[in-house]
């Protein structure tokens, strides 16, 4: 549907008496500048708008696809439909004429030729077309209302207006008839005769499209207990079609009325039937009355629709939802004897867990390889020492991606192994501590392969742009049971990734044994610029890794779809650096080991970034049966597992059964 853009900002809600009637094939954007061709809005795979010029769109996609549904009389429709809004009713007088031939809807297809010789000014081929129609189907109210535009076109208002009339007797909801009809009469008699119009129509049998219109009449007056009963009769009626519930809740929106939007169009929205505006309009009511969870109900069903031109929108409300969430969430200090406290250990850099143990993809250090250990850092707060289970905020994740990433360089750079030390809640979350933690309190329970071990502090002060963080690192000698060095620094947001880029080298330098070569040739230290990004993908990941091994709840997930969205959406910007798109990999496999419920929205952007794979050889590439696998791709896996070369690996081998064991 290319002309989305244009679509949203057409039907949202338009204030204001009905515009003159037009046909399906009227073009109402604005015209580009002179010299400047317009530009066509699409959407790619991924749910990302694209901007193609208005004659490379028609060569290149528009004729093309014409050409693959001229045997299919549903898709040539729709895209014959697509045609005329987009301005192109020049080249679609063959397409309409093979849809005469083949739709067993005659009444469509001839309707549908009828439009494009009215279009392209073959007045009397097409009223050829439409009496055609009418012999074979009878008089229907579409039929007649086109017919009543070849008149209008040649100038013979009266017949023009005599058969649109018959032709709204027959169909009185007709957008197109009933809304020309009013426009004509409020020419004549303005306002009264508008009014009178719309009454007309609306005591016809079977109306509900003007009763619609009378409601917004009376919104604009103030009147809401009228524009209510109109609506509850409508509704009741269950007549009303895929677009009704788009106006309705425009309107209501438009005037303020934000608690009848909820009231009137939550219960019977069905978003396989109803136009996606109105479930957008209904998000926004949701968010405007602070009703987190239907709105974020109404998403995960909005989001399984799949449609692209809808990602971005539903993607700013996922975002207003966790935020209202993460309002009305307060953190929940909590004594240590109240509580069972468990520490997850962990080996390998966050983004390779859930990949059924990808040994022979990623390079392993000696089972004898000395250690290097990071624990989650403290936090400075005002006030009492204490530890307490919170919702995730920049503070706290950060105290836990900071030594993630520290570990990680260690696993890349050096000979050392690098682990990291997370305490939590069972069933509660990650726990934040604002009592400074140092190696006194670890020596005693580190595995004696622990040659480092490095805790830190961290703090912020100011707000918003003012913001500044104050970072404590500290290294300790497990041997000597000493601290070795400590550095601090502190930055603005923007400065940040340097800073942390700054402790990496720090830690390096000093435990020696680097490397100048990363572990995995693949991996590629993230820029200063994008560290900051990169840090809260080791947070999101670490909360998914918690729920996959069932250490907090699924219900604790806030944002879910923002966690896997955000290693994605790094791979896409970063498409030549293979690690995004593994922490992208592994965030899947970890909503499938929890069982999410919005897993399979990603299924056709996940195919589509490993069809993008620079070759069959790239890691994403070969973590493919994993991905089949992931989306019950049973069919695909079970072919590559039996038709495996003589020469593949007893490690990929033994991968395989593991993946198959999911």
């Amino acid at each position: 549907m290319p002309m989305f853009k244009r679509f949203l900002s057409a039907l949202a809600g338009q204030k204001g008496k009905p515009p003159a009637a037009s046909s399906p094939g009227q073009n109402d954007s604005q015209e580009p500048p002179a010299g400047q061709e317009e530009m066509i809005v699409a959407y790619d795979a991924y749910g990302r708008e694209m901007r193609i010029a208005r004659s490379d769109w028609r060569e290149k996609v528009f004729l093309p696809s014409l050409e693959e549904k001229w045997d299919k009389p549903d898709d040539l429709y729709d895209a014959i439909l697509t045609g005329l809004r987009d301005g192109f009713a020049a080249d679609l007088n063959a397409a309409s004429a093979r849809l005469v031939e083949i739709d067993a809807d005659a009444e469509r297809g001839h309707v549908m030729h009828g439009i494009v010789l009215l279009q392209t000014g073959q007045l009397d081929a097409a009223e050829k077309t439409l009496r055609s129609g009418i012999e074979k189907v009878g008089e229907t109210g579409t039929l007649l209302t086109n017919l009543a535009k070849v008149f209008a076109e040649r100038g013979d208002q009266v017949e023009a207006e005599t058969i649109l009339w018959r032709g709204i007797e027959l169909d009185p909801n007709q957008d197109n008839g009933m809304l020309w009809w009013v426009s004509l009469q409020q020419e004549k008699w303005g306002e009264a005769g508008y009014l009178d119009a719309l009454n007309a129509v609306a005591a016809l049998p079977g109306s509900w499209r003007a009763q619609l219109w009378l409601a917004r009449h009376h919104l604009e007056h103030g009147n809401v207990e009228a524009a209510r009963a109109l609506y509850q009769q409508v509704l009741a009626s269950g007549s009303f079609d895929s677009r009704a519930l788009m106006m309705i809740s425009g309107d209501l929106g438009n005037h303020g009325q934000i608690a009848l939007i909820a009231d009137l169009v939550a219960p019977v929205y069905d978003e396989h039937r109803h136009d996606p505006m109105a479930g957008l309009n209904l998000l926004r009511a949701y968010q405007e009355l602070g009703r987190v969870v239907e709105g974020e109900a109404l998403l995960a069903r909005l989001y399984a629709l799949g449609f692209a031109p809808l990602r971005q929108h539903l993607d700013g409300f996922a975002q207003a939802f966790l935020r209202l969430g993460q309002q009305a969430a307060k953190a929940t200090p909590m004594a240590p004897e109240e509580v069972q406290f468990s520490t997850l250990a962990l080996t390998q850099p966050i983004w390779q867990y859930s990949l059924c143990k990808a040994d022979w993809l990623f390079a392993q250090k000696p089972e004898a390889a000395p250690q290097v250990g990071f624990v989650a850092w403290s936090k400075t707060e005002e006030g009492a020492e204490r530890s307490e289970v919170q919702r995730e905020d920049d503070g706290g994740r950060l105290t836990r991606a900071i030594p993630l990433y520290l570990a990680e360089a260690v696993h890349y750079w050096s000979d050392y192994a690098g682990h990291c030390f997370i305490s939590l809640v069972e069933g509660g979350g990650p726990v934040v501590s604002t009592r400074e933690i140092t190696g006194e309190d670890l020596f005693d329970g580190l595995p004696s392969a622990m040659t480092h071990v490095v805790t830190g502090m961290l703090g912020s002060s100011g707000e918003g742009k003012a913001r500044r963080w104050h970072l404590a690192l500290t290294l300790w000698d497990c041997t000597t049971r000493t601290a070795q060095a400590t550095e601090r620094g502190e930055a603005d947001d923007g400065a940040l990734g340097a800073l942390v880029l700054k402790l990496e080298q720090a830690v390096l330098s000093r435990i020696g044994r680097g490397r100048d070569v990363p572990l995995d040739l693949f991996y590629h230290r993230p820029s200063a610029e994008a560290m900051a990004v990169y840090l809260a993908e080791l947070g999101q990941s670490l909360t998914l890794t918690f729920a996959a091994n069932e250490r907090v709840p699924r219900s604790a997930l806030w944002g879910e779809r923002t966690m896997l969205d955000w290693p994605l959406n790094m791979a896409l910007h970063w498409p030549s650096v293979a690690t995004p798109k593994l922490m992208y990999l592994s965030s899947l496999a970890k909503a499938y080991d929890y069982r999410s419920d919005v897993l399979m929205e990603y299924r056709e952007r996940t195919l589509q970034l490993l069809r993008d794979a620079e070759g069959p050889d790239s890691p994403e590439r070969q973590l493919q049966p994993l991905v089949w696998k992931i989306f019950g791709m049973q069919e695909e896996f079970e072919a590559h597992r039996f038709s495996l070369p003589a020469d593949a690996s007893p490690a990929y081998r033994a991968w395989l059964e593991r993946v198959a064991a999911k």
